[in-house]
């Protein structure tokens, strides 16, 4: 039955009126309906001051105003409306949705601009993403056009001009005309990065060139790919560092690494994390309990269970008071509060407020969201 009781019914034909009201009674009363609107960055604000001064106290994220979940928050806070079954990042203008059982692509207003017609669905790069249909993979072009029939078993992104593709259970590499300009001779590659790809044999790890060829030996137990001039590898269950020409430059003796980014590399020793310089050096001394990549000058860093920031200094410039926080991407940073993400700026002020389910960081001004089983987006 469609039945609504009659206060709601009223509610949804006079709402401006109600609205207007409510607005002439707060002016009267000096606070206005800006008032309003601002009560919940003051209250952010609050508990940044709150949180700074006692950096421990996890009640500082649980004000109402850090929780808010109302419809009205939610539609002025979506670009896109939850509509989608999963959704991924915008790239060259253009996100992989799925709908139903079948991904097809949107435009940044949310339109179909790419039927759903795939089994699945990448990013685009270099002009081309690559799409399953049944069992096998092709790229298409922004229009939607199979520029490359599906063929392959899997595939990876374009970069450098060439993508990692497997054929019969061993990976090479193709060019945007399907040309195999890499044989399919390795158990595992992935896309090139700084001008190196890693590359598998048997249980090994090592790196070819453009051309193809083998410029390190596969003789590590585990790699990842090039950033910022260097690599991290495992060696006897350490991981250290090398350069593009294969030389240890950091000795592996780290329990855990990432990548080095904006110029230095978190790194865990004695289950405490800290920050290396290239050349191996303590920059930031072993001190949190978690520690992710430096991005756009900072690093979130866990102390007592709680998320905050450092600069490059060591410094703490947001205050540990999240119950997760991830890496700042074109300005802004994910943050979980009470079960639910938000968006903080670099002053650690909440500029969208935590109530997503799930969130994806921002890619060219969009960032992907789930509302229940539902995804949609928001915008910067």
């Amino acid at each position: 039955m469609n039945y609504k009781p009659s206060w709601k019914r009223r509610l949804k034909r006079n709402w401006k009126t109600w609205l207007l009201s409510l607005a002439m009674a707060l002016i009267l009363l000096g606070g206005g309906l800006s008032t309003v609107l601002r009560s919940n960055r003051a209250a952010a604000r609050r508990q940044q001051a709150g949180a700074a001064a006692t950096p421990a106290a996890p009640e500082a994220t649980s004000t109402p105003a850090a929780t808010v979940t109302s419809t009205s928050i939610l539609s002025s806070t979506l670009t896109i409306q939850p509509r989608f079954r999963q959704a991924k990042n915008f790239s060259g203008g253009l996100a992989a949705v799925q709908v139903g059982e079948k991904w097809g692509y949107i435009n940044k207003t949310g339109q179909v601009v790419i039927l759903p017609t795939f089994d699945q669905a990448g990013d685009f790069s270099e002009g081309l993403a690559w799409v399953q249909v049944g069992r096998k993979t092709g790229y298409i072009d922004p229009a939607g056009q199979l520029v490359i029939q599906p063929q392959f078993d899997h595939a990876k992104v374009f970069a450098d001009e060439v993508a990692a593709v497997e054929i019969n259970h061993k990976w090479g590499y193709i060019d945007q005309r399907a040309k195999v300009v890499i044989e399919p001779v390795f158990d595992e590659a992935d896309s090139f990065a700084e001008g190196l790809a890693l590359i598998k044999k048997g249980d090994k790890w090592g790196y070819i060139d453009r051309t193809g060829a083998v410029v390190i030996d596969p003789d590590f137990d585990g790699a990842w790919d090039f950033a910022g001039g260097l690599a991290w590898i495992i060696e006897d269950g350490r991981r250290g560092y090398i350069d593009p020409s294969g030389t240890i430059v950091i000795e592996p003796k780290f329990d855990y690494v990432w990548n080095f980014s904006d110029g230095l590399a978190p790194v865990e020793i004695d289950r405490k994390w800290g920050y290396i310089d290239p050349r191996g050096q303590n920059v930031i001394e072993p001190q949190f309990e978690k520690a992710w990549s430096f991005s756009e000058g900072l690093a979130p860093v866990q102390t007592n269970g709680r998320w905050g920031y450092i600069d490059k200094s060591g410094k703490l410039v947001i205050p540990p008071q999240f119950n997760e926080g991830e890496s700042f991407s074109e300005g802004l940073a994910r943050v979980l509060i009470n079960g639910k993400w938000g968006f903080i700026d670099q002053t650690g002020a909440l500029v969208v407020q935590p109530q997503f389910d799930q969130a994806e960081p921002l890619a060219e001004g969009m960032a992907a969201v789930r509302i229940g089983d539902q995804w949609g987006y928001v915008s910067n």
